[in-house]
């Protein structure tokens, strides 16, 4: 369920405390100590590393062998909803969403749009997803059956699953392909982020009609991908389907009654639909404010903000500019997902927080088709050509819900890369764990040719063998120099003497035992005999703490007959 550091170490603790427990479970009360179970807790421990090395390297990861059901966690981050304030909420939290590792040079953070989902149904507040690639029936496929769920999607054991439809009749990829991989912290939902037009390398992972990434699991921890990206790219260019386009310049009937009439009259005006597009950003940035202080908007919410408030966060303008597009007849819908991201000094990888969810409108023009506009850009350029925590880093709300933030002393130039050194570790320590099932794999067919579970237990009978073999030379190293106590020495030598006069003592034989048939066999002896046989017992298991001078002096002085047949 975690696969974190803290998690690792947390799990390392517990061992070792649970082990020093059932240590000092037999500890006798004269030799209780703290120290001593915990010293023998990791020294058994330690005795187990080569062994689960082994195990770690070669045993395939089989799951648990119990069922435990998985509650559907709540999603956190971007949801599949969007209404005004929803995305400045999330700017309050400095969570990790995911992280990006590039094969070659990071884009420019202008191109860094993440997509997620795309948001085609309204009803006048609030914007929600139709389903994955629901209604998007092309020239290609009119009339289908719309997808409204991830389980109609066609999944494959193979990289790049994609669903039942031909993207690339929809498609027109220019420019160079953008490989890179993604770290997705858990979501608990099912669709995952890249770039646009994105192709998943990875089995598990599919894409949908409207080119968003879906998972076939919810994410319940966390996730590793491999996508392959063109951001320069002609979608759906030729025209739409009826119920495409029905779908996407629908607005329920009676909401924004204002806007709907501006629009009409905007476009007599402006027939031209991108001459229009650009009408409604001029107007954008040369009248609205940015901020993540949003009056509170009425039943006709865009209504509301594009003719009374003229403030807010990139939700409003994302939906308020998607509506006056639908009003004017031409197809538009909400995309969100997530923009930019902080640039690691020392890696080639980006880490997206919370606080860079952002939303973004897509337009359909003839002959261009779908286009990204993002009408925050014309409110406010510095959101997409800088990160969200130098541009809100003074504004009220921000970071509201991680007060500790090292975000916020990001201008102390210390504490910012301290910050990003254990961001590091924590990133190299997700793709050692994510990444090594990939690397596990080739490593059992460069070995075993065929895997089978036959071979996979000889592999592991011999390479535990041989992980026991330094721990078994150890412990025959240790036994040979191990200094023996004083108490051991004199019961050594009693028992030699006793060898001598023909008393052998058998394997595991008890000291009663000995000293009976002792007195058997030396009845002239047995008072001496018995003596040392109790005070023995007295130190060994009474947790006796005198001096041993007594023992000793009896010790050296018994000498019993010797046995001339020995």
């Amino acid at each position: 369920f975690f696969q974190t550091i803290g998690a690792a170490l947390q799990v390392a603790g517990c061992m070792i405390l649970l082990t020093a427990a059932l240590a000092g479970i037999h500890q006798t009360q004269a030799t209780q100590r703290y120290a001593a179970p915990i010293k023998a807790g990791l020294m058994i421990l330690a005795q187990a590393v080569p062994l689960m090395l082994v195990m770690f390297l070669v045993m395939p990861r089989i799951g648990s062998l119990w069922a435990v059901p998985q509650a559907q966690r709540a999603t956190f981050g971007v949801s599949d909803r969007m209404s005004p304030g929803g995305f400045a909420d999330l700017s309050a939290s400095d969570d990790v969403a995911f992280r990006a590792e590039f094969k070659g040079p990071i884009p420019a953070q202008r191109e860094l749009y993440w997509r997620g989902l795309v948001l085609s149904g309204f009803d006048g507040h609030e914007w929600s997803s139709v389903g994955f690639g629901s209604g998007l029936g092309s020239a290609s496929a009119q009339g289908s059956a719309s997808h409204n769920s991830v389980g109609t999607l066609r999944w494959s054991n193979r990289p790049g699953s994609t669903d039942n439809f031909s993207n690339d009749t929809m498609i027109e990829r220019l420019g160079r392909p953008l490989s890179y991989t993604v770290t997705l912290e858990a979501t608990g939902s099912h669709w995952v982020y890249g770039l646009s037009t994105p192709v998943p390398e990875t089995s598990g992972i599919a894409l949908t009609r409207d080119f968003t990434l879906v998972s076939a699991k919810a994410s319940m921890s966390k996730t590793f991908y491999r996508v392959t990206s063109w951001l320069d790219y002609r979608l759906q260019k030729q025209r739409l389907s009826a119920a495409q386009r029905r779908l996407e310049t629908r607005l329920p009937a009676q909401s924004n009654p204002q806007t709907r009439a501006i629009a009409q009259q905007w476009l007599r005006e402006t027939p031209q639909p991108a001459a229009l597009v650009e009408r409604v950003l001029g107007l954008f940035n040369k009248e609205y404010i940015y901020s993540l202080q949003a009056p509170e908007l009425g039943e006709h919410s865009v209504d509301d903000f594009l003719w009374r408030t003229r403030t807010g966060f990139c939700e409003h303008f994302a939906s308020s500019f998607v509506v006056f597009m639908r009003a004017a007849g031409i197809p538009a819908r909400v995309v969100v997902g997530y923009q930019g991201g902080e640039r690691h000094p020392t890696g080639n990888y980006l880490v997206v927080h919370q606080y860079d969810a952002h939303a973004w409108a897509e337009v359909w023009l003839s002959g261009r088709g779908w286009v990204r506009v993002d009408p925050t850009a014309a409110v406010a350029p510095e959101r997409i050509q800088m990160t969200v925590a130098d541009l809100l880093a003074n504004e009220q709300g921000f970071l509201a819900d991680s007060p500790f933030s090292a975000v916020r002393l990001n201008h102390i130039s210390w504490v910012r890369k301290l910050r990003l050194r254990i961001d590091a570790l924590d990133y190299a320590w997700a793709k050692w764990v994510l990444g090594y099932d990939d690397v596990q794999d080739n490593l059992l067919v460069k070995l075993l040719g065929e895997v089978n579970p036959q071979r996979i237990g000889v592999l592991l009978l011999l390479a535990g063998t041989v992980a026991m073999i330094p721990l078994g030379l150890w412990f025959m190293l240790s036994a040979r120099s191990q200094p023996r106590s004083e108490l051991e020495r004199l019961f050594l030598l009693f028992c030699e003497r006793l060898s001598k006069a023909g008393v052998e003592r058998r394997p595991g034989e008890g000291l009663r035992s000995l000293a009976i048939r002792a007195g058997a066999r030396l009845p002239a002896m047995d008072t001496q005999t018995q003596s040392i046989i109790q005070q023995f017992e007295s130190y060994q298991y009474g947790g006796l703490q005198n001096d041993l001078a007594d023992l000793r002096r009896q010790v050296r002085a018994y000498r019993p007959p010797r046995n001339r047949s020995v």
